[in-house]
């Protein structure tokens, strides 16, 4: 089963925590796959798995990644 989700993330910041964020999308994930986009004010993060274990993995990863950039810039 394959699994898939999407979030939109605003701030006036997005281009620096797309910056902050893009060097990770080339670690290797065996079962997942991440993909991001920078848009007007907003990082479009689109995470798939191949399965819902893969896919929980992947967005405890990235979700923490996020929030860690969005509080760096807002120091």
């Amino acid at each position: 089963m394959k699994c898939c989700a999407e979030f939109v993330f605003e701030s006036s910041h997005a281009g620096e925590i797309y910056q902050a964020l893009a060097p990770e999308l080339d670690d290797d994930l065996h079962r997942s796959n991440v993909s991001m986009g920078l848009e007007d004010g907003s990082i479009r993060l689109k995470i798939r798995g191949e399965d819902t274990v893969s896919l929980r993995a992947a967005l405890n990863t990235w979700i923490r990644l996020v929030k860690i950039a969005f509080e760096m810039v807002s120091l």
